[in-house]
């Protein structure tokens, strides 16, 4: 019996030939990509090495798994291909030699939202916005001269530092708790100056945003399913946090406007990083409203908080480590 219709057979036929094609294709560009990664443990569908990340402390399971499969390694957390570095010759090949390769940062939802979408100095995507926020924080921001101009209340804040540990003698204190607070604001009276009235407040936003932006997290790990930012409530804490955030900087800045406004700006070298901000915005010396990100710019003090507070949480942490393994030392 012939078929009524038989170049639909053939229509049939083609199309399930094309398709093993393409898989295959597909399975052998994996192949070829995987042959060009480096050693690492096996790992599962779907989830990869999350599996071996649980149940002990990160960098413990990291420093194990390095001594199995070398100074180099590969693991695959969920979505994300991530390799692990546990030696300085090969460190300083990533962050010197082919810095500009690895100069991007990975999307990590809450800094996305914490940073107004990639746009601030630590998470901008490498380009000609991150080189203008770059310059300018090495121009404007943090010259010899300005960084030297804050040195006075440095010393303050470690001389108050001292003497808050001297009249506990004897009694136990949360020493990181201490550290985090005396760099906080060391940095905030840097970024703000004198005129910030909510350096408690915004102590505490800036202490839970630090949370909020470390550690691992399922939405980080599978980025392309934005509903797990949902699912987890991690977006709406962040946006929240945000607008608690931004209301606070906002009348900061106000502040700082009105004084620019009546002129009371004082010694250019003492003046704090908000105001410097301001007046780049406002003399238009470096122009960001091409990308969209002039509303933003005020903002870049954020970034430099939270990098140094994180930064300093992190070296607490292992100080802590240290002290609590004294042969080591």
């Amino acid at each position: 019996m012939e078929l009524p219709f038989p170049s639909l057979l053939i229509v049939l036929s083609s199309f399930l030939l094309l398709s093993v094609v393409v898989k295959i294709v597909k399975k052998m560009k994996t192949i070829d990509s995987t042959k060009m990664l480096p050693p690492g443990p096996w790992k599962l569908p779907f989830i990869g090495n999350l599996h071996q990340l649980v149940g002990s402390l990160p960098h413990r399971i990291l420093r194990d798994l390095a001594n199995q499969n070398g100074p180099l390694m590969h693991l695959q957390l969920g979505k994300i291909s991530t390799i692990v570095v546990s030696s300085a010759e090969i460190a300083k090949e990533v962050m010197i030699t082919h810095d500009i390769i690895f100069a991007d940062r990975p999307y990590v939802a809450a800094l996305d939202i914490l940073s107004y979408g990639s746009r601030d100095i630590a998470m901008a995507h490498y380009g000609n916005y991150w080189r203008q926020i770059r310059k300018i924080c090495t121009v404007e921001l943090l010259t010899a001269k300005r960084v030297q101009s804050f040195e006075s209340f440095r010393q303050e804040e470690v001389s108050a530092l001292v003497k808050s540990i001297s009249s506990n003698q004897g009694s136990p204190i949360n020493l990181s708790k201490k550290i985090f607070s005396l760099t906080y604001r060391i940095t905030s009276r840097a970024a703000f100056g004198n005129v910030c009235n909510d350096h408690e407040l915004y102590s505490s936003v800036v202490d839970e945003l630090v949370k909020l932006g470390s550690g691992f997290r399922v939405a980080d790990m599978y980025p392309s399913f934005r509903v797990l930012e949902r699912i987890r409530g991690l977006r709406q804490k962040a946006e929240a946090l945000l607008q608690k955030s931004d209301k606070i900087l906002q009348d900061i800045i106000n502040e700082h406007k009105a004084g620019l406004e009546s002129e009371v700006i004082g010694d250019e070298a003492k003046e704090d990083l908000v105001t410097v901000l301001l007046k780049i915005q406002q003399l238009g010396q470096i122009l960001l409203s091409i990308h969209g990100y002039t509303k933003t710019l005020p903002f870049i003090s954020i970034s430099l908080i939270l990098l140094k507070t994180h930064t300093t949480v992190i070296f607490s942490d292992v100080v802590s480590q240290f002290l609590h393994k004294s042969k080591i030392i």
